[in-house]
């Protein structure tokens, strides 16, 4: 390998992290709404989280909310860490990336914006 080769800078490593906390809000958000809309869901996400958070009922479906977006981000840096780990990308895009799933992420979770797609 020459010295320039070895001086090359990668980003993959920091876009994966940056891309898998966005995959892991927007699953967040989505499991909320999700929950929010149907009661047999938020039963289900209540019990996914029973699993192995102790006393989860007294927290409520949060726990499975936190559960899913665990694995969804855990699960997703690693695919992406091995996909991205030894490319170069632009920062920018994942930056923007990272925002607007930020805010949309947001707004899941903000309850007159449920209603609003609920039609509440």
């Amino acid at each position: 390998m020459s010295r320039a080769e070895s001086q090359t800078k990668t980003n993959g490593r920091a876009v994966a992290a940056i891309l898998s906390a966005t995959i892991g809000l927007l699953v967040m958000g989505i499991v909320n709404t999700a929950a929010a809309a149907s009661s047999s869901f938020n039963t289900f996400v209540l019990n996914v989280g029973k699993l192995w958070i102790p006393n989860a009922t007294g927290i409520g479906p949060y726990s499975g909310k936190e559960t899913f977006m665990l694995v969804a981000w855990l699960g997703s840096w690693g695919l992406l860490h091995l996909t991205l780990r030894k490319k170069s990308l632009n920062m920018k895009i994942a930056a923007i990336v990272f925002i607007v799933g930020l805010v949309l992420a947001a707004m899941f979770v903000y309850t007159p914006f449920i209603d609003f797609l609920l039609g509440k």
